[in-house]
């Protein structure tokens, strides 16, 4: 078998992943997942996926979005079958993403009937359905000792024949079963599935569940006996996405807070099913210190990823805003001068410099003479992946100080280097010694800092720019009308592009308070709002999300 499908693969050109990108909380993404996405030269994405996963392609990985809502379909499934064939002819390694497990109604296995059938090579990513995941998450067990044995999965979503929906649910069976009924894709059918089922003789009784948007920080629960359920979901504003459970396991509320509150207790639902009072601060007290708060997240799609996972852990309601893609320079690497220092100024130069030298085949061993200077935790962390560390890294986490502690540190070493006996007669040897090591890679629009530091100082430098940041103008264009509580910027340049973005659509955004990472930050944005943003301590994710929690915690939010 394995070498029919190598065979396959050297005809058809690539190879496609049909990849289950997990449902909700992008951290439900398998580990084989996400080494797909680091590798692959295209991702195939669809409406359900969150992007945060996106992080982990590589800069310049394709990225297409084919998704589809009820109603609203981006492109027809022949549509997406004849581009994934049409990207792996072109001989790229290429990942479609979908939510939840590919082949729990996600079409993923006419997918790979299609790809065989052209002779390309496939693989099945198995992923987390929601079917199993979102129920958990609002601490329902599908199956439960005493309450229930089995579990039916069903889709909501009617087929389509000769042009008309026809619903395919068989109410007769469904109404009969013991165990548990999920049901996916349901929402806009509630009404038509609840009286299916009471017609055909289910239990007005019987417990029943809503959860939308399962798993996220925005997750909402709705419990009601199936006679309410429908009118219940609609007073409450309960829609797509979100999983419909009946069944006794749908009394059942085992999360963290239930258990904080002494195990075994499950608290009565209030007459109109909203969550009660207490309920809120026992989350509170769980460790979610920023419950019920949005934070639009800027920036790249790494950046936007790492942001959001901290701030997830805190309760917040994420929303991705990123915008700014990576555009890495064509150019080859320079050869670097023997013991010298590289200078990386963000987790995104080091991600591509690492791509660089992997695909220009160059050995990691080429930099054992080199010594390498960082400007922050986050830019030693991206080198700690690929087993290198970095040798200076500032205390204070912008290019200032970065420029200016490097330049100390090279001329110290220049000191320990050249005795002040004879130096004035060997001091043009011993300039060109010294100073034939530094080269900065970072993105092209990189602070101007940085050299003109190293100009004051007297010391040459090599400015290598290992790529560029631009914007996605129509991502832009949708991000910028949102206003969630809080808008995080990770970059003067993220910050200069945002605010652009609004004054060329006329847009003003007058409830959301804005947080920097850095003190550089701050400055671009106090320049255009001319109101001082919240500003962390330290250039890191972890500081931004103390800067919010603290905040949320004074006003008392």
């Amino acid at each position: 078998m394995p070498c029919m499908m190598e065979e396959t693969r050297r005809l058809s050109g690539g190879k496609v992943y049909l990849a289950g990108g997990g449902c909700g909380d992008a951290g439900l993404v398998t580990l084989k997942a996400v080494e797909a996405l680091q590798s692959c030269d295209a991702v195939v994405y669809d409406s359900l996926v969150s992007r945060e996963l996106l992080q982990w392609t590589r800069p310049g990985c394709e990225r297409v979005y084919v998704g589809k809502r009820y109603q609203c379909h981006s492109r027809k499934q022949i549509e997406i079958n004849a581009l994934l064939i049409e990207k792996a002819r072109e001989g790229k390694t290429v990942v479609r993403l979908k939510g939840g497990d590919p082949y729990v109604f996600g079409r993923g296995g006419e997918e790979f009937i299609a790809l065989r059938d052209a002779g390309i090579c496939c693989e099945v990513i198995p992923g987390v359905t929601s079917a199993i995941a979102v129920p958990a998450a609002a601490g329902i067990p599908v199956t439960h000792r005493g309450l229930s044995d089995s579990v039916t999965v069903v889709t909501g979503t009617a087929a389509e024949t000769e042009g008309r929906e026809q619903s395919r649910l068989d109410f007769q069976t469904l109404a009969r079963l013991k165990g548990t009924l999920v049901i996916l894709m349901g929402m806009h059918r509630l009404d038509e599935i609840a009286a299916g089922l009471l017609g055909a003789g289910k239990d007005p009784r019987t417990p029943c569940a809503i959860v939308m948007e399962g798993t996220t920080a925005r997750q909402r629960v709705l419990r009601a006996p199936l006679s309410a359920l429908h009118a219940r979901a609609a007073g409450q504003g309960f829609a797509s996405p979100a999983v419909i459970v009946v069944g006794a396991v749908a009394e059942l509320s085992l999360t963290a807070a239930e258990a904080e509150a002494g195990g075994g207790f499950r608290e009565a639902e209030a007459p109109d099913g909203r969550e009660t009072s207490d309920r809120t601060e026992r989350e509170r007290r769980c460790m979610l210190p920023l419950k019920g708060t949005s934070v639009g997240v800027t920036g790249t799609a790494r950046f936007a990823g790492r942001m959001a996972s901290v701030l997830r852990e805190k309760g917040a309601d994420v929303w991705d805003m990123s915008f700014m893609e990576i555009r890495p320079e064509q150019d080859p690497l320079p050869d670097f001068p023997a013991c010298g220092w590289l200078v990386f100024t963000s987790p995104n130069g080091v991600k591509v410099f690492l791509n660089k030298m992997r695909q220009e085949r160059r050995d990691l061993r080429l930099l054992a003479d080199q010594k390498i200077a960082v400007i922050g935790p986050g830019t030693a962390e991206a080198l700690q992946e690929a087993g290198l560390y970095a040798d200076y890294m500032p205390d204070v986490y912008d290019a200032e100080h970065l420029a200016r502690g490097l330049a100390d540190v090279m001329e110290q070493e220049s000191d320990q280097a050249c005795p002040e006996t004879g130096r004035e007669e060997t001091s043009q040897k011993t300039d060109e010694k010294r100073y034939r090591r530094t080269v900065f890679l970072r993105a092209k629009q990189g602070s101007d800092l940085l050299p003109q530091i190293f100009d004051e100082r007297g010391i040459p430098y090599t400015e290598y720019p290992l790529y560029e940041l631009g914007v996605q103008e129509n991502r832009r264009d949708a991000v910028i009308r949102r206003e969630p509580d809080y808008i995080v910027f990770g970059s003067a340049m993220g910050a200069c592009a945002y605010f652009e973005g609004l004054e060329q659509k006329g847009i003003q955004n007058t409830k959301s308070r804005y947080v920097c990472i850095g003190e550089w930050c701050a400055r671009e944005v106090y320049g255009h709002v001319k109101t001082q943003p919240l500003t962390a301590e330290e250039a890191t994710v972890d500081a931004v999300a103390a800067c919010l929690c603290r905040e949320v915690h004074e006003r008392g939010l």
